[in-house]
């Protein structure tokens, strides 16, 4: 499966993260992306998961808010970690895309988020009959490699 991976604001694409879904027989794409400069990062992201032909997803924070939609735009599934849904710190494109029925989203939450509180994003995706949530009592917005690997697994990766 060709998985393309969005790091969240001010990080950048984890090698241990990128080796955990390559071990499972994945090509992995992934993109250092200024979020806070790169007005265009969701085009960008788009160009490179259309060039690489991207079938799936794995996203965190506001990497993730750009991978729900170019999931939706792509028709492909994703895994998302604390996706910064509910607001942002930096402005984003407005990319006007409509949500399929037929896209599934595996979402992580991190109960102990302080920068995006868990409580937003169950709000926003409660009403998505094709979102799966996750919350980890355990968890903050980083997420660790552990929890990392058995999120890839309850995703089926």
């Amino acid at each position: 499966m060709n998985i393309l991976y969005l790091h969240g604001l001010d990080s950048f694409p984890d090698p241990g993260k990128i080796e955990v879904l390559e071990s499972r027989g994945h090509t992995v794409t992934s993109l250092q992306l200024e979020y806070r400069t790169q007005v265009d990062a969701f085009d960008i992201i788009h160009r490179e998961a259309v060039k690489s032909e991207t079938d799936y997803i794995v996203a965190s924070s506001v990497g993730g808010y750009y991978g729900y939609w170019l999931g939706h735009k792509l028709g492909v599934d994703q895994l998302l970690f604390n996706p910064a849904m509910p607001f942002r710190s930096v402005k984003v494109q407005d990319h006007n895309i409509h949500e399929k029925d037929n896209v599934g989203s595996y979402v992580v939450l991190g109960a102990n988020d302080e920068i995006i509180p868990s409580n937003l994003n169950v709000n926003y995706f409660s009403n998505k009959s094709n979102a799966r949530l996750l919350t980890c009592q355990w968890l903050g917005h980083r997420v660790d490699l552990q929890t990392f690997m058995e999120m890839v697994n309850w995703a089926g990766l």
